[in-house]
């Protein structure tokens, strides 16, 4: 038994090693999200806004009812200015009056008057 010699214990660091990649990854992570985040919510605005003006502009009208709710729902997407509120304001009231029906038999002018005016609107 004088062959075997006793445990020696040396300043294992590979734990500590292991935490601070852990950190570095998740603070360089962080960075990198934060960069592409940023990114993308500035760009998206633009092509946002862009992609419902256009779902909105070609709203089909032969069916009222689920015209009436595209109309509120990609106008008050649009609705970004107090130039656009105010008028958006004007046409959900119209709206409303056709939203809560059981059936529509067609769309009044003064309706369709006020959309292209909204549409106008967004699209300056």
């Amino acid at each position: 038994m004088a062959d075997i010699k006793g445990f020696i214990y040396t300043l294992d660091s590979s734990f500590i090693l292991f935490i601070i990649t852990i950190l570095v990854g998740l603070y360089i992570g962080y960075f990198i999200f934060k960069k592409v985040y940023i990114y993308t919510k500035s760009h998206c605005k633009v092509n946002c806004d862009r992609y419902f003006f256009y779902k909105f502009s070609t709203i089909d009208w032969s069916n009222p009812k689920k015209a009436v709710y595209e109309a509120t729902f990609y106008g008050r997407l649009l609705a970004n200015n107090d130039r656009r509120k105010k008028i958006f304001l004007q046409l959900k009231k119209e709206l409303d009056r056709y939203k809560y029906t059981k059936t529509i038999d067609r769309i009044d002018k003064e309706l369709i008057n006020l959309y292209n005016l909204y549409k106008q609107v967004c699209n300056e």
